[in-house]
């Protein structure tokens, strides 16, 4: 009995090289016992010799056979497979491909049929791992993140699924880790470990609940074919997604909800318009502000139904401008954050308590300016299921600055604070740099006046809490300053 002996369990090469031997040699397939590592024979399968894959023989063959390409892609396919007769099923097709060259394309065959099947194992578990592995954020030491997912195949696929996350998160720094095997990518390297458990996977982290929330909001009961939805999402990878915990009530649930669906009255489709002054707010308009608030919807309106309005391929709704008009200040981000985008509201979550805080502490309250932004939808690359925030470029200018100088004028403020350079460079020109033009007054036409300030998203990214203090102190300063510009420009209007 002859033992072969690979050295993992996808060595092609080596099954390759050991088979190629083998077959000079005339050994036939019931000869051969493959072996993978360190393991260790069964108690009826003692071995009499046993060869490393490398080891080659100076026979020459006694006739010429070449062997099928696909064959050779079989073999790649078929090796990631966890069943461990693999090696010896190869072997038996390669020693029948001898006296049969068309035998891979009896399908009845029993090899042949059973050599297929593997690798429609193989390449649906490949499908899978591709579609269900969540990556989790993770602060490293050094104030970078880095993304962690745990997977559980149920084939040797990890390797094989290589190219398709570095191309896919090619800008992140991620680690996938199996119990078999860990792959590490650097952004520019990648490495292998060995297997992991599933406690050393990081705890879930804040945007688990953003994903479940939109999870839960797209979940369509009309639309649910449970048989379907196991077929493509089986139960054994449901321990490791984030919406999980949600299908269960969710199918529960699918049958009174389909049903109020139907009894309701039908609804007119009409456009979301954006509530631009709360009724306690109302107070403080002058008596024109009617015609005001109508000349914004109809502007929105318009923009809205522009061919030149992108919002289907970019964004989840449209962020217009809220608050009061007219007013006396004016707030002006660049293009609205992911949060905004879900509220459909300027300057939510995170970056807009900070600037409350920040307006607070100036003297100003949120219900006394009117907030909006340069680009109207939130801009974005896919990578994997993250939606990274793309920068404005000149042509998004181009397309959005008419409409914003139409809705500046009809609100009519006294003061605009641009938070970032670029939403100062569209009403300014060129060359606006915060550090050259902050914390002063510039002119601009119809006898505004613009300050030019750091934006709130900004400063929640710093990392050095000294530097971020710093930072927050000086938009205070900022909207201090615009607010005394404001007033000073009141009164003179007297």
């Amino acid at each position: 009995m002859q033992t072969v002996r690979l050295t993992s369990e996808t060595d092609i090469e080596g099954w390759r090289n050991a088979a190629r031997a083998l077959l000079l040699q005339e050994i036939a397939p019931e000869h051969i016992q493959w072996r993978v590592g360190q393991q260790t024979h069964g108690l009826f399968d003692l071995p009499e010799d046993e060869m490393a894959p490398s080891q080659r023989v100076n026979q020459r063959p006694t006739h010429q056979f070449k062997v099928p390409r696909e064959f050779i892609e079989l073999c790649r396919q078929v090796i990631l497979h966890r069943d461990p007769s693999r090696f010896a099923l190869l072997y038996r097709l390669l020693w029948r491909l001898k006296a049969q060259p068309k035998l891979l394309q009896l399908s009845v065959d029993p090899d042949v049929a059973k050599a297929q099947a593997m690798v429609k194992a193989v390449r649906r578990d490949l499908h899978k791992m591709k579609a269900f592995v969540r990556f989790r954020e993770i602060e490293m030491e050094n104030g970078e993140s880095e993304f962690v997912a745990w997977f559980e195949p149920s084939h040797h696929i990890v390797e094989a699924s290589a190219p398709f996350f570095t191309g896919r998160f090619t800008n992140m720094r991620w680690s996938i880790l199996t119990p078999e095997i860990c792959m590490h990518w650097d952004g520019h390297r990648l490495n292998y470990t060995t297997g992991a458990s599933k406690a050393d996977a990081p705890a879930q982290d804040a945007g688990e609940e953003l994903w479940r929330s939109y999870y839960r909001s797209i979940f369509n009961p009309a639309r649910l074919k449970v048989p379907a939805m196991l077929a493509q999402m089986p139960k054994k990878y449901w321990r490791n997604l984030p919406e999980a915990p949600l299908i269960a009530k969710l199918i529960a649930d699918s049958s009174p909800r389909m049903h109020g669906m139907i009894v309701a009255k039908p609804t007119e489709p009409q456009r979301k318009i954006v509530k631009y002054v709360a009724k306690e707010e109302s107070r403080r308009l002058p008596a024109d502000a009617g015609g005001v608030i109508k000349a914004l919807r109809e502007l929105n309106d318009t923009m809205l139904s522009s061919a030149d309005f992108p919002l289907a391929v970019h964004a989840t709704q449209a962020v217009l401008g809220q608050g009061v008009a007219p007013a006396t200040v004016l707030l002006l981000g660049e293009q609205p954050q992911e949060q905004d985008d879900l509220a459909g509201q300027p300057f939510t979550g995170q970056a807009g308590t900070l600037l409350d805080q920040a307006l607070n502490a100036a003297g100003i309250g949120r219900s006394d300016v009117y907030a909006t932004n340069l680009l109207k939808h939130y801009k974005f690359k896919l990578q994997g299921r993250r939606r990274i925030p793309l920068a404005l470029d000149d042509r998004d200018i181009q397309t959005y600055l008419p409409w914003l100088r139409a809705e500046i004028e009809i609100v009519q403020p006294s003061v605009i604070v641009a938070f970032g350079p670029i939403a100062a460079r569209a009403l300014y020109g060129k060359g606006m740099e915060i550090a050259a033009h902050g914390s002063k007054l510039l002119p601009l036409p119809g006898g505004r006046q613009l300050v030019v300030t750091i934006q709130p998203a900004v400063i929640l990214s710093i990392r050095d809490q000294a530097t971020k203090q710093l930072r927050y102190e000086q938009l205070v300063k900022d909207l201090a300053l615009a607010a005394k510009a404001a007033t000073q420009l009141a009164l003179e209007k007297g």
